[in-house]
């Protein structure tokens, strides 16, 4: 288990690994070993080595779980043997000269035992099994070419505490065998066989085999996937992985798992990784078959932080070409970063190491940070499905996820603690997008340079089946007979893997592609044509001609027609046509009165229309059989639309220092928007339909002006000096009134002004400020007659100066 801690809250994920064995050789070639066909002529001799302290390991096993310990759960331990065939065993020599080894390995209380080789080298003419004491498991027989590269060997757990090897060479062999047993794996919990899984299999029981109908579409993505057995120093493991295609399409026999996997194994531990094939049930809900397997590989390239900061990673390279008898395939793989083809989707793996299983996700998979703080992960929801719900547990670590097209997307890191068939965890994949190349800038730390080594930077690759097949090029389309102008498309129906594809369409338009599926082609003269498509695939090129496939019929006439796709509009809107002329027309001359553009070529056209009016709308179209027009009379209605007209009034004019002003706006056409701006007053602007108490301090006379907006457009008005403030600069004698009759007059009219003075000089201003009146030293409480009468209509201002201050008021006159 691991424990993830993210800001104040702690989350407890577990890396899926869990570590059982199972009962298959690696590459070996049937048979049965001597003792079995004549049991009791051949001597043997047993060798019995002392079995782990157990109460140690159980104490450490303990310890790791409580202190959640970062690696994985043990299984089995290595007992040190130092084994050869010169020191051990009994060689038997038989009658025609042949000869005979046999050695039983014993360790008290074991549930299996696997064995392990520094050295391994069988001559060719000769033979090693394995077998259990019940002989109820037999390995092998594996012979000259099972010999590894490294000389370093394992072979696969034998149920119980006893493992015979018996080794044959025939009497002509004159080379010395090599059999250098440098350790045996003691497994002490977490295994099982196949009586086990004859009654369901080791793993939950939801999980989904791969013979049933959620398997069918992905019949190569299985065959790709392995189990695989993990050794690192004394431990043991199992893990899930794939094999995975380079865009040399040269099988080089690449395996990506995830790098929890991998750990701290040493290039030894590796010769010695055990990778099972095939191990699968062959109908639904059966029990596993026989596997193939291979034994040691190379690291490329890992996530070395095991996913605590990157994508959880890790690639090898098999020590040998696989067997074409594995009948595998290397699965292709995605890069993006989107999930655009990961809507839906499946992992294959081996949970708890049992036969191969299959999961489905129907939702899109969603980018994630939960894992490790950074956007290393697709975080998958399992969906249910004709069998139930298949989920992944132990074991499943390294398994690919594919998207919806059958390319690998990620590898298995694991989940969080809880999970059941009843309450399953979501699970998350480390992504080849980050895999790629974000894990580090090395070769040994990205999928890069091992997946791409032509470097053509292509995103997704398509898988490559183990024996090499040349495609098969075809196509069809669903118009082989056709008229002038008509656009045909094309489906191709090569296959397999195609990488790439060439067109040649004579006589069409275009005349050539490199599209998987192209159209429109189009033909413009009557008779028949011949197309022809070169596809290449990793394994060849093939070429399908189909001669005089289209026929193309002289064209009838067009026939000109159209539509708006609204032909009522107001004034400044646009309107959207569509030609629906038939007779497939190439040329398109249009009209538009009143419109803008006034005419167009396009076969779409997008019109304004600024004024109001009914306009007419022609359309000529020209095509292969001759050419056709189509006017509507009055087709568009443009109507009037009501721009604003900005206007306003105040409620006073003319005004004394400190004194406010009520503005009301008097506006037409609907405006939605008011903008007022009042030079001196406090405050300058406002944005209210009516502005009220706008306050003038200093004297002046003073712009006011108005900007409205409708749907339709914007209008303003500017009045200059507007608003007229005590532009005499005196102070206002508080003790005096001054009134006139009548108010509103003709021009003719008297003023009384009520006062402690007895006189005053008398001046008369018009709304600019001008003085239009000076009737010099006045005499004060009793009336004074003023003649206004060549005055133009308006507000004046009557002004008496005395001694004491300014006595105001006005006057309105009317025209």
């Amino acid at each position: 288990m691991k424990n993830f801690t993210f800001h104040v809250r702690t989350m407890l994920f577990v890396a899926l690994l869990v570590w059982q064995a199972a009962s298959y050789g690696q590459i070996s070639y049937g048979g049965s070993p001597l003792s079995f066909q004549s049991p009791g002529t051949l001597e043997k001799a047993t060798v019995r080595l002392p079995a782990p302290d157990m109460v140690k390991i159980q104490a450490e096993d303990l310890d790791h779980e409580l202190n959640e310990v970062t690696e994985p759960l043990r299984m089995a331990v290595s007992v040190m043997a130092g084994i050869t065939m010169d020191n051990a065993g009994k060689w038997n020599t038989l009658a025609d000269g042949s000869k005979s080894w046999l050695l039983s390995i014993h360790i008290k209380d074991a549930l299996a035992l696997g064995v392990y080789y520094d050295q391994f080298y069988l001559p060719e003419g000769s033979q090693l099994f394995l077998y259990n004491k019940d002989k109820n498991q037999l390995l092998g027989a594996y012979n000259n070419l099972s010999n590894p590269e490294t000389g370093l060997f394992s072979t696969e757990f034998v149920q119980g505490d006893d493992v015979t090897l018996e080794y044959h060479q025939e009497s002509w062999v004159e080379e010395k065998a090599v059999i250098s047993i440098s350790e045996i794996a003691y497994a002490y919990r977490l295994i099982q066989f196949q009586e086990r899984e004859a009654k369901g299999g080791r793993s939950l029981y939801c999980m989904i085999d791969v013979a049933c109908s959620e398997g069918a579409n992905w019949q190569n993505q299985i065959r790709g996937v392995a189990r695989i057995s993990i050794k690192i120093g004394g431990n043991y493991y199992w893990c899930s992985g794939s094999l995975i295609n380079n865009t040399s399409n040269n099988r080089t026999p690449y395996f990506l798992t995830a790098g929890h996997c991998g750990g701290a194994a040493s290039a030894s531990d590796l010769n010695q990784w055990i990778f099972y094939f095939n191990y699968q049930a062959p109908t639904c809900g059966g029990s596993g078959s026989g596997t193939n397997t291979m034994t040691g590989c190379q690291l490329k390239a890992r996530d070395a932080s095991a996913g605590d900061n990157g994508s959880d990673f890790y690639l090898v390279q098999f020590n040998s070409a696989i067997p074409n008898f594995f009948n595998v395939y290397y699965n292709g793989w995605n890069r993006t970063n989107t999930t655009d083809d990961m809507g839906n989707g499946v992992s294959i793996h081996h949970p708890a190491g049992d036969i191969k299983k299959i999961s489905t996700y129907s939702t899109p998979l969603v980018s994630s940070t939960a894992w490790n703080g950074l956007p290393t992960h697709w975080r998958v929801t399992w969906a249910s499905t004709a069998n139930g719900r298949s989920i992944v547990e132990g074991g499943s670590s390294g398994s690919p996820i594919f998207d919806a097209n059958g390319l690998i997307c990620g590898d298995l890191t694991g989940g969080y603690t809880y999970n059941s068939c009843e309450n399953p965890s979501p699970s998350f994949y480390g992504k080849i997008w980050y895999s790629w190349d974000q894990n580090g800038s090395t070769p040994a730390a990205r999928l890069r340079d091992w997946l791409d080594p032509t470097n053509i930077g292509t995103e997704k690759l398509p898988g490559l089946n183990w024996q090499p097949i040349p495609p098969t090029a075809d196509f069809e389309t669903d118009t082989p007979v056709a008229d002038q102008g008509e656009g045909i498309y094309f489906t191709d129906l090569s296959g397999p893997g195609i990488l790439t594809w060439s067109w040649t369409f004579t006589g069409g338009t275009p005349e050539t592609s490199t599209d998987e599926n192209p159209g429109p082609i189009v033909y413009t003269v009557p008779g028949t044509y011949t197309v022809s498509l070169t596809v290449t695939n990793a394994d060849g090129t093939d070429t399908e001609t189909k001669t005089n496939y289209i026929t193309i019929n002289a064209a009838a006439p067009p026939v000109a027609d159209f539509e708006a796709d609204n032909a009522v509009i107001e004034q400044g809107s646009q309107v959207q046509f569509s030609d629906l002329s038939q007779g497939n027309p190439y040329e398109w001359y249009w009209e538009f009165e009143g419109g803008s553009p006034a005419t167009s070529t396009e076969q779409n056209p997008t019109v304004s229309y600024l004024n109001a009016g009914t306009f007419d709308v022609s359309l000529r179209v020209v095509g292969y059989g001759g050419e056709d027009q189509k006017v509507v009379t009055d087709y568009i209605t443009v109507n009037a639309v009501a721009l604003p007209v900005a206007d306003f009034v105040a409620d006073q004019t003319i005004i004394m220092q400190g004194e406010t002003v009520n503005f009301t706006d008097l506006s037409t056409g609907d405006p939605n928007y008011w903008y007022w701006e009042f030079e001196g007053g406090t405050p300058d602007y406002s944005e209210a339909q009516n502005p009220q108490g706008i306050l003038y301090a200093d004297g002046g006379a003073f712009r006011v002006a108005l900007t409205v907006v409708n749907n339709y457009g914007i209008n303003n008005k500017i009045v200059e000096d507007y608003i007229i403030v005590n532009w005499v600069g005196l102070n206002e004698y508080s003790k005096a009134a001054l009134s006139a009759f009548p108010n509103p007059s003709n021009g003719n009219f008297r003023i009384f002004v009520q006062s402690d003075e007895v006189s005053g000089k008398l001046s008369v201003y018009n709304q600019l400020g001008k003085q239009v009146v000076y009737n010099g030293q006045v005499q004060l409480q009793q009336p004074v007659s003023i003649d206004l009468t060549q005055q133009p209509a308006g507000i004046y201002l009557l002004v008496v100066e005395t001694p004491s201050g300014l006595i105001s008021g006005k006057v309105s006159l009317l025209k």
